[in-house]
């Protein structure tokens, strides 16, 4: 356009030059002569009049056509970035794709305008629409036949009038085109029809890809929560079959699957056992819902090269299935299965989704069956201490008892009833004494943690019961806020500990007082036993432990929990055992230390 007006700029001025100049000539020489001298001014007059008033109409006619065309290009442009404008707020595809049909119709004004995709057979269908002559819009793509269409098609419309049928394509869409069906005088009216058509084809694409980069990112947040939740309720949770039905049930929706199913190995026969399912009409055989739940009483092989093979899923399923292993350290522990849709083939990212669930529910599977085997080595290990303890105590106090009867025995046969009476108050002592301790056995095993109560709460009720018990008055001492959560094991661990010293006072210190003080120091929790007994060399008792049960056992409770015990104590000066427990760790530590009263 700038070419174009600085070469009118030029003509303007050279072309009347030029015609007056040539105007001027003629008169002088051909036109006075011949007509006489006013006669020929005035005919040249008349020649000029007509000259300027064709040159004005010749600039002005171009002048209109150059404005007419800006205003078009002007108002194509004005579309063109409403439409960038408003695509760039839309993240839907069937909305973006409704902005640019109506962008096209504005632009070219055609009979129809749409969106096709090719179908699996090559031809070409219309995937969305605008105008009243959507129908022949279809016709001229079936006419066109299979393969990419060309960019410009001559066609005849159903009342016999001739078209034409401009297509272009969507970039980053291989089968999806943009067309518009244009009779011959609209095409006509337009310069370049072709190329806006692709324009509004370039907008679409990059509000198509905008769309796909958005609904990945929303796939991928509602992929991660799901993990998170996951994880969350694998680190918190100890209801494995609720974890594995949550796992079974976001493989399911994630992956948009039509069912799925989770089977777990029977450690005896090797073969996958049904242990979840999601999705109706997914099992096969015996493997079938019943009022709402599954009968786990389907079995298959473990996974194998052909993914088709499970007899666990139902036939018209098992073209589209996705399975994947559940292995926990080197172990497979089960197999978690999808089935997609018919034609629908995986992704590698849907494939890597399907993995991470299954690895979430290896871990859960994993972590159910060391916290059962953790219980059953608590029970063992609590067996064991109870059998020492009846061992060391009641056993030896029994094995005496039945001493003493049989020397009472003899006296009461040979009349020495003194010595007999004697005897028998020594073995009513013994048994009280040993009445007094299966009490108190009794006691401490009756005590636990109590939720509502917290470790404070449970302790302090400990407390007040052996008070009453035995007499010997205990209290406890929180120095600030205590109120700290530790592991359900290294609790359980902390009040048997407490309760063992405790049994040490009342046995063998001789006090009448006894305290538990808890305290943060230093992020770690302190807890402190002390009483005002009589005390005794605690160099001695590291020296003879083996021979001390109590020291024995507290040692073991507090190293099996993972710390250590310190104890300071001598002759006349009372006892304290100190614990030390990481609060920011949840678990047990010990500081090993000499403590100095």
């Amino acid at each position: 356009m700038r070419m174009s007006l600085r070469r009118l700029k030029w003509l303007a001025i050279a072309l009347p030059v030029a015609f007056v100049l040539c105007l001027q000539l003629a008169t002088e020489t051909v036109l006075a002569p011949k007509l006489g001298y006013w006669p020929g001014h005035v005919a040249a007059a008349a020649f000029f009049t007509a000259g300027v008033v064709l040159f004005a109409s010749v600039i002005f006619g171009w002048l209109e056509r150059s404005q007419n065309a800006i205003i078009d290009r002007t108002r194509e442009l004005a579309v063109l970035n409403e439409l960038g404008r408003r695509l760039t707020e839309s993240v839907d595809r069937e909305e973006s794709a409704s902005l640019a049909l109506d962008a096209a119709v504005r632009l070219l004004r055609p009979s129809a305008v749409g969106f096709s995709e090719q179908a699996h057979d090559g031809t070409r269908r219309v995937w969305r629409a605008a105008g009243a002559g959507s129908d022949e819009l279809s016709c001229a793509l079936s006419e066109a036949g299979a393969g990419p269409p060309d960019p410009v098609r001559q066609v005849v419309s159903t009342q016999g009038e001739p078209g034409v049928l401009l297509s272009a394509p969507v970039a980053g869409e291989p089968s999806l085109y943009l067309h518009a069906l244009l009779d011959a005088r609209a095409e006509a009216a337009l310069a370049h029809p072709q190329r806006l058509l692709q324009g509004v084809a370039n907008h679409a694409a990059a509000a198509f890809e905008r769309c796909r980069l958005f609904e990945d990112i929303r796939a991928r947040a509602s992929r991660s929560r799901a993990l998170y939740e996951i994880g969350l309720e694998v680190a918190t949770s100890q209801e494995l079959g609720r974890v594995l039905k949550r796992v079974t049930a976001n493989a399911r929706d994630l992956l948009g699957a039509s069912g799925a199913a989770l089977c777990l190995v029977e450690e005896k026969t090797g073969r996958l056992r049904l242990a979840e399912v999601a999705g109706e009409d997914v099992l096969a055989g015996d493997a079938v819902h019943s009022n709402g739940h599954t009968r786990m009483n389907g079995t298959a092989p473990l996974l194998t090269s052909d993914l088709r093979s499970c007899p666990l899923i139902a036939e018209p399923l098992r073209r589209g299935l996705l399975r994947s292993r559940l292995i926990a350290g080197s172990q497979v522990v089960g197999e978690l299965c999808v089935a997609l849709p018919p034609g629908r083939v995986a992704s590698e990212e849907e494939q890597a989704l399907l993995a991470a669930l299954a690895d979430m529910a290896a871990i859960a599977i994993n972590n159910a069956r060391l916290l059962e085997r953790e219980r059953q080595l608590a029970v063992l290990e609590e067996r064991d201490h109870l059998a020492r303890e009846m061992h060391d105590t009641l056993a030896q106090v029994l094995g005496y008892l039945h001493l003493k009867a049989a020397t009472t025995r003899r006296r009461l046969a040979s009349g020495d009833l003194s010595d007999a009476e004697n005897e028998l108050q020594e073995m009513e002592d013994l048994a009280h004494e040993a009445y007094v301790d299966v009490r108190e056995a009794i006691l401490g095993l009756r005590e636990t943690v109590a939720p509502a109560e917290g470790l404070v709460g449970s302790i302090r009720q400990y407390l007040q019961k052996f008070s009453r018990q035995f007499g010997i008055k205990t209290r406890l001492v929180p120095v600030g806020d205590v109120n700290t959560t530790l592991r359900p094991e290294a609790e359980v661990q902390l009040v048997r500990v407490i309760q063992e010293a405790l049994t040490n006072v009342r046995k063998h210190s001789g006090a009448a007082t006894a305290t538990v003080r808890l305290e943060n120091r230093d992020g770690e929790l302190e807890i402190t036993i002390e009483d005002d007994g009589c005390g005794f060399d605690a160099s001695r008792i590291e020296r003879q432990e083996g021979r001390s049960f109590g020291m024995q056992s507290m040692r073991e409770r507090v190293e099996r929990a993972g710390g250590a015990l310190a104890i300071d104590s001598a002759p006349g000066r009372g006892t304290r055992v100190i614990v030390r427990l990481p609060v920011e760790e949840g678990g047990w530590y010990v500081r090993r230390q000499s403590v100095v009263g």
